[in-house]
């Protein structure tokens, strides 16, 4: 049972016995109260309030693993493949089945650089979190064969878009054996252009274990390995290995 199963089933004791009693006032509060826990399970990964978000690895040992979301991207993903052969550096993508599909040739070349190529759903819509069970499975089943098709083997793990997260969501990953993936320091790289703040942002978060997220897609090639470069100097800086994310997920 999930922690939204439990404070669900507290919610409808609370709201029966608000109802029962008349009281209106305390029921509206019930109700405010459970979707503002409801919100924050939504929007926060590290809470896994719906299902088993795994935010972080095995933290025996001093090391992360690099994530890309958002590709492949034929401006900026050969750029970023050029810099992590140049550092012998494995690093796991989470790419859109619909740019897989539309770059199949980058897709393989980031399997043959000994990189993973996983599931982040097929066209990225802002509107996942209001899609049906059987709509969600359609978008993960996509991207599973047009991965599979370039790799010769399908995805492990799904990272929903935009980190957010539902009960359709955790049912239509199970269903198709897929672990949710999620983060445990990002660099927020979407917003900000400055690599500086990107890195620093990272390493205040950084511990042993540690998922970190970035985007390839739809970011300056420039600015990618720039900031690339800088998170990878302040990760032998402060004796992180990095690894790929199987090594650090059970």
């Amino acid at each position: 049972m999930s922690r939204f199963h439990k404070v669900l089933i507290v919610a409808l004791l609370l709201g029966s016995i608000a109802l029962l009693s008349g009281k209106l006032v305390w029921l509206t509060v019930v109700v405010v109260v459970f979707l503002t826990i409801v919100g924050f399970g939504v929007a926060s990964p590290r809470l896994s309030f719906f299902g088993r978000y795994v935010c972080r690895g095995d933290s025996s040992r001093r090391w992360v693993a690099l994530t890309f979301d958002d590709g492949p991207d034929a401006r900026s993903t050969p750029a970023l493949l050029d810099l992590l052969r140049e550092a012998k550096v494995a690093a796991t993508f989470f790419c859109i089945g619909k740019k897989v599909a539309a770059n199949p040739e980058l897709a393989a070349r980031i399997l043959r650089e000994g990189h993973l190529l996983e599931n982040h759903s097929y066209s990225h819509s802002h509107f996942t979190n209001f899609f049906t069970v059987a709509q969600l499975h359609t978008e993960l089943a996509q991207t599973q064969s047009a991965i599979q098709t370039v790799a010769g083997v399908a995805p492990k793990y799904f990272r929903p878009p935009m980190g957010l997260s539902n009960p359709h969501i955790f049912r239509a990953a199970r269903a198709l054996g897929l672990q949710v993936i999620g983060w445990t320091a990002r660099g927020l790289d979407t917003k900000s252009t400055e690599p500086e703040k990107i890195v620093a942002r990272i390493a205040r978060r950084l511990e042993p274990g540690a998922i970190i997220l970035l985007h390839d897609g739809d970011i300056p090639a420039d600015r990618l390995v720039v900031t690339v470069k800088r998170l990878l100097a302040t990760l032998r800086r402060l004796d992180y290995e990095v690894v790929s994310l199987d090594k650090i997920v059970a």
